[in-house]
């Protein structure tokens, strides 16, 4: 197939993407792609051994092209698809996940519904029909979860046991109000609910009475993912020395800093004494979009990127039911064919059913230090942007498969770079910044050594709360997620330090002509892919 052309290798790329999405009607949901949203994933055996037979179908139909032949915006899409496919056929054959992993068949439930409500793309009564639809679909979902599962780390199963008390409060305290005007929702709204405990009493009577197993994904896959999924240039060794050095530099920047501030504390200190400088409950929203406004306007005056026009980012509250799992705030992101490019920034207000005392200490992650840097990280010029940016770029496949690498790595970069250029020279603002990447550095230790069998859960989290400075209880949740997601703990870091080499490179390469504006918008334009293509696309000789 050497000689086909390049429109030839894009309809057969962009049949792939639309099969994926088929098979993934929830993806296809989030995306802005509506064709599916009646439908939900097939969770059966059956229905995963199909997965992995069409992953290992795309992985040889795309070796069928030689790289060499196509356009080099073809080149990227396709080197995507391959790792993409690629990771996927590897992952089911060797971790079985439908055995394996109870939150596939909760997070399939509650998202299924989910998707169709977090965004206004269709007037309510239009989308509900398809809410009825995937919420009769969910007693069939915990069913396969009951049929296949076999065996789980004890952690995976406690999770899995809260996740789903979860979905029972999302559809009870959601789902359960829309049905009141619609009385034929009630039914399957009923039968999902019982679903959902059948699901959990299965998890806790049956499943976790079977043996365990490690959560670690072992050396050779984890050095599989670096290598061909993230296209990263490290195995586990290189990685973890990388990581250790980082937290060693940020410990010693982070003393330097605490100089300048008070040389008589060291920085955990001046750390839990600012984080008391924080707005009254009551004016959280109304700061977080001053804030917002503000970061903007830096990025607009100083010229650091170009904002796209016709963005929207709608700074709200985060919806009551993700409110467990977003203690602070988070980024809900257009999907990739969504006609309006509107962002949610979801704030999490502090309850009033809180004892005084716990709203105070709800408060202090709201202090005027940490929203400084979470405004840049998730709005401007942060994930909003980047993804915006990157739902702009000509290639569909782009928008659909995605890097956490890059995508976690720009917004912590965001962090480091808005500082630099002056957003604020309040060191107190740095010693946050450095605090936070040194708790990045201490993920990217954490990632390997869960994964290889060299560091316990316990251990873990107590490395998140003697060397970050985290609270335990938010290190325990940090770790159990990290159990779950091998090299995703590791991006953030790993992507901002790429993108830093690449400026660097760039800037040596063109001396006076090096432009930050212009750098910038065009490592947006490629999408979110691994920063190792956007390099090569950099490269004049490339």
């Amino acid at each position: 197939m050497d000689d086909m052309q390049p429109n030839d290798f894009q309809q057969a790329a962009r049949a792939m993407m639309l099969d994926a999405l088929r098979r993934n009607p929830i993806d296809a949901t989030w995306n802005g792609l509506h064709d599916h949203d009646h439908e939900v994933p097939d969770l059966s055996a059956d229905g995963f051994d199909e997965d992995a037979q069409r992953a290992r179908d795309n992985v040889r139909a795309l070796a069928a092209w030689s790289p060499q032949s196509l356009s080099a915006e073809d080149r990227i899409d396709h080197r995507m698809l391959l790792a993409r496919f690629e990771t996927e056929a590897r992952e089911l054959e060797a971790l079985e996940p439908q055995h394996h992993d109870p939150s596939i068949y909760v997070d399939t439930a509650v998202n299924g519904v989910y998707s169709l409500l977090a965004r206004e793309f269709a007037p309510l009564a239009e989308r509900l029909p398809a809410v009825q639809s995937r919420l009769e679909s969910i007693p069939s979902l915990f069913d396969a979860g009951i049929e296949n599962l076999q065996s789980s780390p004890a952690i995976w199963t406690e999770i899995a046991i809260e996740e789903t008390q979860g979905a029972a409060d999302f559809l009870n305290d959601v789902v359960a109000p829309l049905a009141i005007d619609r009385p034929q929702m009630r039914k399957p709204l009923d039968a999902a609910l019982a679903a959902c405990t059948r699901f959990e009493t299965f998890l806790r009577d049956t499943h976790a009475q079977r043996d365990g197993m490690s959560f670690a994904l072992g050396r050779e896959l984890f050095d599989f993912k670096l290598r061909d999924e993230h296209l990263l240039p490290y195995d586990c060794e290189s990685l973890l020395a990388f990581g250790e050095n980082a937290v060693s530099s940020t410990l010693d920047s982070l003393r330097q800093e605490a100089e300048r501030v008070d040389p008589e504390r060291d920085w955990g200190a001046i750390v839990e004494a600012l984080r008391t400088d924080h707005p009254p409950h009551g004016e959280l929203l109304a700061r977080y979009r001053e804030g917002v406004d503000q970061a903007r306007e830096f990025v607009q005056s100083r010229g650091l990127a170009t904002i796209p026009g016709g963005e929207q980012l709608q700074v709200v509250e985060t919806p009551a039911f993700l409110r467990p799992t977003v203690p602070y705030a988070a980024y809900m992101p257009p999907g990739a064919f969504d006609k309006r490019q509107e962002g949610l920034y979801y704030v999490t207000p502090v309850s009033e059913k809180l004892k005084p005392e716990d709203r105070a200490e709800a408060l202090l992650g709201h202090n005027r230090y940490a929203m400084l840097l979470t405004n840049v990280h998730e709005a401007y010029p942060g994930h909003h942007l980047q993804l915006v940016c990157a739902n702009a770029t000509p290639s569909s496949i782009r928008g659909l498969f995605d890097s956490t690498v890059f995508c976690e790595g720009w917004a912590l970069y965001c962090e480091q770079m808005m500082l630099d250029e002056g957003m604020t020279r309040d060191p107190r603002y740095r010693i946050f910044q450095l605090k936070d990447q040194l708790w990045r550095a201490c993920r990217v230790v954490i990632d390997v050594k869960l994964h290889t069998g060299r560091m316990t859960f316990n251990e873990a989290v107590d490395m998140l709360v003697n060397v970050a400075r985290l609270e335990r209880p938010n290190a325990i949740g940090e770790v159990r997620r990290y159990t779950q997601s091998p090299t995703q703990p590791m991006s953030y870091l790993t992507g901002k330090q790429q993108i830093l080499d690449l400026r660097t490179s760039q800037a040596a390469r063109l001396g006076a002509r090096f432009d930050l504006r212009a750098f910038h918008d065009r490592l947006l334009s490629f999408g979110t892919i691994p920063v190792a293509l956007i390099a090569r696309a950099f490269d004049p000789e490339n």
